[in-house]
């Protein structure tokens, strides 16, 4: 055999030897690490209790509520009322309410032209709205206080007695409730009450704002 040939052939015999004992003394590939593994990321969080309270269970809410009444051409002026409501849902409830007010024409008899016999008239309304809390969520004070929240929309119909007049009127209210425990709940609402109105001698729409703030209890 030729001498180059041979010592080619030596060599090649070598390396396989010796790559085969490398294999052979190699570990497993899916042999698993000895010893503890380093963690990259160390959740070392200090966890705070929330107390979520939630509606009570019971379908019906009485409340009380007193605000502010702006009746168109006479100003703004007290007002005050209860609520009672059932909840048909988490987010759908009808209430009725009663409110009462009581309006003065100042303004009219400082320039001779009184509206009323007396300078003050009563204003009473009964109405019937349905409500869907539209937005729910929770209210948060501080970093440790959150309670049950939401926004929502109704609208009314009912009967408003106002200066020997009885007319039907609309509603239409926004707010926002609160629930402090699971039983209790605040109320920051305004309201657009329409009702029709001849006192200035043409028989008009009137809008009359209002804004009041209430509390309820569940049972």
């Amino acid at each position: 055999m030729n001498p180059a040939l041979r010592t080619l052939l030596l060599l090649v015999t070598g390396f396989a030897a010796s790559g085969c004992s490398t294999l052979r003394d190699a570990p497993p590939v899916d042999e698993p690490v000895q010893g503890p593994v380093p963690a990259v990321i160390d959740p070392a969080l200090e966890r705070r209790d929330i107390v979520r309270p939630e509606i009570d269970t019971e379908d019906w809410e009485v409340g009380a509520f007193a605000g502010a009444l702006s009746v168109e051409d006479f100003g703004a002026e007290a007002i005050y009322g209860l609520r009672l409501a059932y909840h048909a849902t988490e987010d759908i409830y009808l209430e009725g309410r009663y409110a009462a007010s009581s309006i003065r024409d100042t303004s009219f008899r400082r320039i001779g032209a009184p509206i009323f016999d007396t300078e003050k008239e009563d204003l009473t309304a009964y109405d019937l709205s349905i409500g869907v809390m539209v937005l729910p969520g929770e209210v948060f004070l501080g970093t440790r206080w959150a309670r049950t929240s939401g926004v929502y929309m109704n609208f009314g119909v009912g009967r408003v007695e106002f200066a020997d007049r009885d007319s039907i009127s609309y509603a239409f209210g926004f707010g926002l409730k609160v629930l402090p425990t699971d039983w209790l709940s605040l109320r920051l609402e305004a309201r657009d009450n329409i009702f029709e109105s001849d006192l200035l001698g043409e028989n008009e729409w009137k809008h009359n704002f209002e804004i009041n703030l209430g509390f309820g209890a569940y049972f």
